[in-house]
């Protein structure tokens, strides 16, 4: 795992020591078990490289894997990942084989970067494994988001990570790179990520670094004056150490401007021989990395001149500075030393030459960089180029991804003049995207796409982006425009969308009737079925017909042993509807059941929803901590560009949050669902619970009704009734009363218990309970209220031990009662038993009141009681007492089984235990 062998020597090293530091001390991290990231980011040509590389030469022994983003391949699915994992032991792959270049077609990144976190986690040996990443700027879209997800969830692992990136270049570079949000999204959310913006030398570093180049600075002033005129950016001023005379130096004149380096690059070339000329030109064209062989090759063909003797040209142009050996490529591979040095030489060429050169490349090469070439030559629109890159795009292999497939079809597009040609290239473009789920990406198309002639497929696909994007208004009357159109397949899809638009909306029964009008037509395809199946489903359920709803889901999700492709996202669905309706058995089954079959490749398009309504549920029964897996779902469904899972995953999340007391959090969520403008009322049904749970735990009743509003308006307040979701009224009579409305909050009671009638104790009717005891109490009926609590915790306790936050507000308010009426020892023991399980939930705001009345009571925590486990212990001791093993455990929590053993470790010393079976005894929860 050492990528330092054969690696090409350095370059002279100055400089840098306060940011050496700082890695230094993330790989000595690792070694202790404490992982550490760092990203290092700065324009081309500031020593990005360098110090990684320098970094590396001082690591000591570690295991290192590395991976550098190449633009050529951005849109090479899981690349960065690849090149990690051809690092990693074949045994390592063969255990976690999602990690390696053998997943399956459409694997999640969400499933493959667990993998890689599960193999990294497991590399034999004591050293600490550094993983290296250099212009991550150019990393593909799937390893961005798999990486990320690993640099999320490393805990306890002995891990540094190095990150390297190109940021906007400065002003006096005329750089044109943009800073990447895929990579600055995650640092603010992971604790411990330093970032270390690279900026130029200082002139004593300037100084240096002339001295280690052979070329010693020979007057005082003459550092100073470098940094002056290249602002220490090291690329030029290495280049003009090298290029510029004494003399030079040290003359008083202003020294070339940084606008000027491709000019002195370019100087530089022109002092070489003709040959070396031909090849570095032809390097140029062909691409950084190529090899020697196909350079001179090109430089003759295409009448640059001859390059007799390949090696002695190369030997002149390394000798310059401009080439290099590239020792991680095949034999004979050669690059440039930096990016900026090529450009500046391709930006030389005028542009027919340029043109030229690219048209004697792509006959030179093959596939995909034959075409790229070809793209290059091409001055305009190119019809025969264009079907060239549609046939390839067309017969790409499986597994190829729909990025590559649908930017194919886009260059197709831009070089086709027929406008009827260009538009289905583009419009195919979208609907591979749209039908994978990147939704951002084809975002990004929605202006050329709106650009074409008006039409029904082009107003349909711009319909079903605003559909998919959560931009409802405008998504209706560009679909109903499409649905009115005469074209066949155009209006049955946007038919089919339009169905679902209209469950979203809040009509259910119209939804239901353009659903079932789309099914009657035998030929429909899955860009109809899939939507209008969705929208029968949800419509069935908005209007309460759930036994209609549940034979839909089966027929949708196909009969054993013959499953349609929608049979997980089904699972989702029906996950979805029991959390709704307080059954967390149910919810989590098939949720868990759906992320599965995620983890083994199969696509699931709802995966980020499943993975928010998993985390909700298990957090709330009292399972596993829920918080990190939640943010992980908001982080994934916001860089799909998937709106809808997004506003449902933050209204989570602030939920998860408020209940910690975590309110800063929890506003900056339900602060970006209310930017995002109008609310689908399912989004609705769950902020604005989050926003008056937020209230309730800052003591805010009127907070609390105004946050409730927007679910109690009838239209909507009627659907939540529909699928079952009745937390808001619950929420609603507790606000009431709070705010002394209290003939309001009965009648808010006694309509919350009509309509959960006789369903098993959960959530909602543990609330409802506890809501009819202090109505009671109110009422001046003492003996009522403490027969609702007692009924309650019956309830409760008949229900396993389920709710905990739920049941523990009931201790508390029984609890409390007891000691005030002298039963002080019954009362103690319920707020005991209460302080225990919102402790376990990390619920501070509840815990703080119940210690609270614990200590007006008397008592006062011992060190035993004081002695707690953190969310993350607690999240590994609730799956290890249910029997999983540390591999099971590490797949259900997305961390690596090193994690999970370092949590089970400290578990076991703050709790006086050595093995599993006495844990289970000290948790007092049997193994399911």
């Amino acid at each position: 795992m050492d990528g330092r062998r054969g690696a090409p020597p350095r370059r002279p090293f100055v400089g840098r020591r306060a940011e050496l530091a700082v890695i230094d001390a993330a790989v000595a991290g690792a070694r202790r078990g404490e992982p550490g990231i760092v990203w290092i980011a700065g324009a081309a040509g500031m020593g990005k490289s360098a110090l990684l590389a320098g970094a590396i030469a001082r690591a000591g022994r570690v295991g290192l894997l590395s991976a550098t983003g190449d633009e050529a391949e951005s849109a090479l699915p899981y690349g960065l990942v690849d090149q990690l994992a051809a690092a990693l032991p074949a045994d390592l792959l063969a255990q976690y084989p999602l990690a390696g270049p053998g997943r399956p077609r459409g694997a999640d990144p969400m499933v493959v970067g667990a993998d890689l976190l599960a193999a990294l986690g497991a590399v034999p040996g004591d050293d600490p494994v550094l993983v290296v990443l250099d212009d991550v700027q150019w990393a593909d879209e799937l390893s961005v988001r798999a990486l990320v997800f690993v640099l999320r969830r490393l805990r306890h692992d002995r891990v540094a990570v190095l990150l390297g990136a190109r940021t906007p270049a400065p002003a006096f570079l005329a750089g044109d790179d943009e800073p990447d949000p895929r990579w600055e999204r995650v640092l603010g959310a992971v604790g411990g990520a330093r970032r270390l913006p690279l900026a130029g030398l200082e002139p004593a570093e300037l100084s240096e670094l002339a001295a280690v180049m052979g070329r010693p600075l020979r007057s005082t002033g003459a550092a100073q004056r470098l940094w002056a005129g290249t602002h220490g950016h090291p690329l030029h001023a290495r280049t003009l150490l090298e290029d510029l005379s004494p003399e030079a130096l040290d003359a008083t004149d202003v020294l070339p401007a940084p606008r000027s380096l491709a000019a002195v690059v370019l100087v530089r070339l022109a002092r070489a021989g003709a040959a070396t000329q031909a090849l570095v030109v032809a390097a140029a064209v062909l691409g950084d990395p190529c090899s020697l062989a196909d350079a001179a090759a090109l430089a003759e063909a295409a009448g640059l001149g001859g390059v007799d003797d390949p090696g002695a040209a190369l030997d002149e142009a390394v000798a310059l500075g401009l080439l290099t050996e590239r020792g991680d490529r095949p034999v004979g591979g050669i690059g440039f030393v930096h990016p900026l040095l090529r450009a500046a030489v391709h930006g030389d060429q005028p542009p027919a030459r340029r043109r030229a050169l690219h048209r004697a490349a792509a006959a030179r090469v093959r596939g995909r960089a034959a075409l790229e070439h070809r793209i290059a030559a091409a001055s305009g629109p190119d019809p025969e180029l264009a079907a060239d890159l549609e046939r390839f795009a067309a017969d790409l292999p499986a597994g190829t991804s729909p990025l590559d497939v649908a930017e194919l079809l886009r260059a197709a597009a831009e070089l086709t003049v027929d406008p009827d040609d260009r538009e289905h290239r583009l419009f195919r473009a979208v609907e591979v995207l749209l039908a994978e789920g990147e939704i951002a990406r084809a975002a990004a198309l929605e202006d050329d796409l709106a650009a074409t002639r008006p039409g029904a497929a082009r107003d349909g696909l711009l319909g079903r982006l605003a559909l998919l994007a959560g931009r409802l208004g405008r998504a209706r009357p560009l679909l109903a425009a499409a649905a009115g159109g005469d074209e066949p397949v155009s209006r049955a899809i946007a038919t089919a969308d339009l169905a679902l638009l209209t469950v979203l909306e809040g009509r259910p029964a119209e939804a239901v009737e353009l659903a079932s009008g789309c099914f009657a037509d035998p030929d429909a395809g899955p860009l109809v079925r899939r939507p209008a199946g969705l929208a029968l489903i949800l419509g069935l359920v908005a209007q309460g017909r759930s036994d209609h709803a549940r034979a839909a889901l089966d027929v949708a999700a196909g009969p054993p042993g013959a499953r349609t492709p929608l049979h997980a996202d089904t699972l989702v669905v029906r996950g979805v509807l029991a959390a709704a309706v307080d059954d967390d058995d149910g919810a989590e089954a098939a949720l868990t059941e759906a992320l599965r079959l995620a983890r083994t490749g199969e696509a699931v398009r709802t995966a980020t929803l499943a993975s928010a309504y998993l985390a909700l549920v298990r957090d709330r029964a009292g399972r596993a901590p829920g918080l990190d897996a939640v943010e992980l779902a908001v982080a994934g469904a916001r860089d799909a560009g998937r709106g809808f899972a997004e506003m449902i995953a933050r209204g989570y999340a602030a939920q998860l949050h408020a209940v910690r007391g975590h309110t800063d959090e929890a506003r900056a969520h339900l602060a970006v669902v209310a930017a995002a403008g109008a609310a689908w009322w399912a989004s609705t049904i769950v902020t604005a619970p989050a926003e008056a749970l937020l209230a309730l735990v800052e003591d805010d009743a009127a907070g609390m009704l105004r946050a409730l509003e927007p679910v109690l308006r009838p239209e909507v307040l009627a659907l939540a009734d529909a699928i079952g979701a009745l937390g808001p009224r619950a929420l609603h009579g507790e606000a009431l009363l709070r705010a002394g409305r209290v003939a309001e909050a009965r009648d808010a009671s006694a309509a919350l218990d009509a309509r959960l009638g006789d369903r098993p104790p959960g959530h909602t009717s543990l609330d409802a309970a506890r809501l009819r005891g202090l109505l009671a109490e109110a009422a001046g009926d003492p003996a009522a209220a403490r027969a609702a609590f007692e009924a309650g915790l019956a309830a409760a306790a008949w229900g396993g031990g389920a709710a905990p936050l739920a049941r523990a507000r009931l201790e508390i308010e029984l609890g409390r009662r007891l000691v005030t009426a002298g039963e002080r020892r019954t009362g103690v023991d319920l707020l005991r038993a209460a302080r225990d399980r919102l402790a376990a939930l990390g619920a501070a705001p509840f815990l703080a009141d119940c210690e609270e009345l614990l200590h007006a009571a008397g008592l006062t925590p011992s060190p035993e009681e004081a002695l707690g486990l953190t969310a993350h212990e607690d999240a590994v001791v609730a799956l290890v007492v249910r029997g999983l093993t540390n591999r099971e455990v590490a797949q259900e929590l997305f961390v690596s089984p090193r994690t999970v053993a370092y949590h089970l470790s400290n578990v076991y010393a703050k709790l006086g235990v050595t093995s599993r079976a006495e844990l289970r005894e000290r948790a007092a929860v049997p193994v399911r």
